[in-house]
């Protein structure tokens, strides 16, 4: 059982360097695409319509991939009010709680979705990227679900073994 766990940090410590290069390089290309679609449209007068279709689709990569960095370091789907006033024993108990909820609501929400992309791999209409099927784009779905799950999963097992929580990164650092 421990090697299962060790095997998933280890793929934690992956996913979380990766996210955080494809966030920063989803952002880098969303400012330049925007920035560009601007310059074109005021001084070309042109305007491209697919550099607007691609943006929808950066900004919602970009939404998923942040909420599941949001979740490497529990920041996300919470209510910090409750656990600010306990301590010890409790404050754990609060947490496995919150972590098993937070995984029950994702496995129904990861079964969703992976019914939405069947869904859609099923219908030929493409309405958020001309060229690319809409279920590719929608993968990131289920990923964002399928991580979460893990995170929270390896959070009850630190919570239940008392081993030291995830540190917050020092604002501005960026660690690859």
């Amino acid at each position: 059982m421990s090697s299962l766990f060790n095997f998933l940090e280890q793929i934690d410590g992956f996913l979380v360097r990766m996210e955080k290069g494809l966030i920063i390089l989803v952002l880098f290309l969303l400012i330049v695409l925007s920035f560009g679609q601007v310059v074109a449209r005021n001084v070309f007068k042109v305007g491209y319509m697919w550099i607007d279709e691609l943006t929808r689709v950066i900004v919602l990569w970009m939404a998923f991939i942040g909420g599941s960095l949001c979740s490497e370091y529990a920041r996300h789907m919470r209510i910090d009010i409750i656990l600010h006033l306990m301590k010890g024993k409790k404050k754990r108990a609060v947490e496995i709680i919150g972590n098993v909820f937070i995984i029950v609501i994702c496995a129904f929400l990861f079964w969703a979705s992976i019914n939405h992309i069947k869904y859609q791999m099923e219908s030929s209409v493409q309405l958020m990227l001309q060229g690319v099927p809409d279920w590719i784009i929608s993968l990131i779905i289920p990923y964002f679900f399928m991580v979460t799950m893990m995170r929270a999963l390896l959070r009850i097992k630190k919570d239940i073994l008392g081993e030291e929580q995830i540190k917050l990164p020092v604002m501005g650092s960026v660690d690859l």
